[in-house]
This record gives structure tokens, C-alpha cells and sequence, in this order.
């Protein structure tokens, strides 16, 4: 007799608990997907002083790039922002060099010129239109300088492993 009743208390029970964590879980997929993140800020850090002691690590570029590929090691700033700030050189086959400080947003895969080298004045001069932009396929220079920096498309824990990552290049150093 007690079987009875008991069998639709217990049918009654688990439908409840059902219905409280369908309502649970409907609640999360809403957070999930239709709540706001809060807007990334990126955070307000200086331009490192102008340093003629750079040590470049090659980057491995595709053909596309018709310039040699360095990053200075010792300038390379991992912000809490999620951004790997880094001095850029550029070296042409006819061997005139740029050096920019460059941001890199390896979430976004987007990237940001900072400032560009003034080599015979040894400063920075800050860029007058700095914005983020989406890396796109037909950039080869900006894909290239984003795949180094953001091994397996996140950004490193430390400058450390970005360091080691750079020396695992085929390309190794460049020429001071």
C-alpha cells in the first residue's frame, strides 16, 4: 500500500528537481550568450626610452614578405590587458631598416603601432593615427609578426616563454 503512493511522490520529486536545474541551467546559456561582456580597456603603458642595445630574434616569414623580421627581445612587455607590446624591425633586401613598438592582441588577433624609431635622433615618435586593426590574410607582415607572437593563437604567460619561442625559430638571430 505504501508502494502506492510513494511511487508518484518520487515521480513527483524528480519532475521538481527537473524543472529546477532546467531552470538552472536555462538561466546560465542566457548569461552565456546574451549578457554583455564587460568592454576590454587597454591599459595606458608608457613607451619604453629609446635603447640602441637591441637583441633581435629572426622571425620565420613567408616569401610574401620581402623584408627580414626581427623582434628585440629585451623590449618585449606582457600587460594585464592581454596585449604583448614589442619592438618591431624591419630590414629590406636593400638594407634600409624600421623599428617600430608594436602591440599585438593575440585574442583579437589585431595589432597597434605604438610609435617608430628616429635611429639618428635614437627616440620614439609617437603614431598619430594608432588604432587597432584586425590582422587580414593578405597581410603577410602582420600575420607573421601575430603567429610569433602568439604561439598557437594565445598570448604567452611570461616574456620568458615568449623568449624561448623566438629562439626555437629556424631563423635563430639577426645581424646587429
Amino acid at each position: 500500500m505504501i508502494v502506492k503512493y510513494l511511487a508518484p511522490a518520487l515521480v513527483i520529486a524528480v519532475a521538481a528537481n527537473l524543472a529546477v536545474a532546467g531552470d538552472f541551467y536555462e538561466q546560465q546559456r542566457k548569461k552565456r550568450y546574451f549578457e554583455e561582456e564587460a568592454a576590454w580597456q587597454e591599459s595606458a603603458l608608457a613607451i619604453p626610452a629609446y635603447s640602441s642595445q637591441f637583441v633581435w630574434a629572426a622571425l620565420d616569414a613567408p616569401i610574401e614578405v620581402r623584408s627580414q623580421l626581427f623582434i628585440d627581445t629585451r623590449s618585449i612587455q606582457l600587460a594585464e590587458d592581454g596585449v604583448v607590446r614589442v619592438t618591431l624591425r624591419q630590414l629590406s633586401r636593400n638594407n634600409v631598416e624600421n623599428i617600430s613598438r608594436e602591440g599585438v592582441h593575440c585574442n583579437e588577433r589585431s595589432t597597434r603601432s605604438y610609435a617608430f624609431a628616429d635611429i639618428s635622433g635614437q627616440r620614439w615618435i609617437e603614431a598619430t593615427r594608432s588604432v587597432w586593426r584586425k590582422v587580414t590574410m593578405t597581410d603577410y607582415l602582420k600575420r607573421t609578426l601575430v603567429n610569433a607572437v602568439c604561439p598557437d593563437s594565445i598570448a604567452p604567460r611570461s616574456e620568458a616563454e615568449l623568449i624561448q619561442h623566438l629562439q626555437k625559430s629556424p631563423s635563430k638571430t639577426s645581424p646587429k
